[in-house]
């Protein structure tokens, strides 16, 4: 990158859980806005169905996001797009199957429980990302090359 963001790069960089926080943020308001406004909207629907329809939709967004600045794109498309669905379906099912256990132990207001349910799986996320998905490694400071590339 250009030296103006070189103090970006050294406070939060690539395949860091600071900088997956900061590209999580956004994904995580577009899913936590879409779902709150569904809970909202059609109340009758269960909790879990919503928060794993957003969950979902959102996943994809969120992959190319993290291919582009939180991780890199030295693992081809093909790869990243295949690794990161399936990490996606499991976190989607954990994080429903939570939320709907939160609701119904706890008497903290939903939307509480929502963001502790959302950091919780955003750090099973980014480590299956990190190690998984994009293979990075901070030795290289990009995804390994030793893995499949196609």
């Amino acid at each position: 990158m250009t030296t103006e963001f070189s103090w970006f790069n050294r406070v939060a960089p690539r395949g860091s859980i600071l900088r997956f926080g900061l590209a999580g943020c956004f994904n995580s308001a577009c899913f936590f806005t879409a779902w709150t406004v569904s809970v909202a909207v059609f109340p009758s629907v269960d909790v879990r169905m919503l928060w794993g329809l957003f969950w979902g939709l959102t996943g994809v967004l969120a992959h190319f996001i993290h291919r582009w600045f939180t991780f890199d794109g030295h693992k081809p498309l093909r790869w990243t797009l295949s690794t990161a669905i399936p990490t996606y379906i499991v976190s989607m099912v954990g994080s429903s199957l939570t939320i709907g256990w939160l609701k119904t132990n706890s008497n903290l207001h939903l939307n509480v429980l929502g963001l502790v349910n959302l950091a919780f799986w955003g750090l099973v996320v980014w480590a299956t990302l990190r190690w998984l998905v994009f293979q990075f490694s901070d030795a290289t400071g990009h995804a390994s090359r030793e893995s499949p590339t196609e």
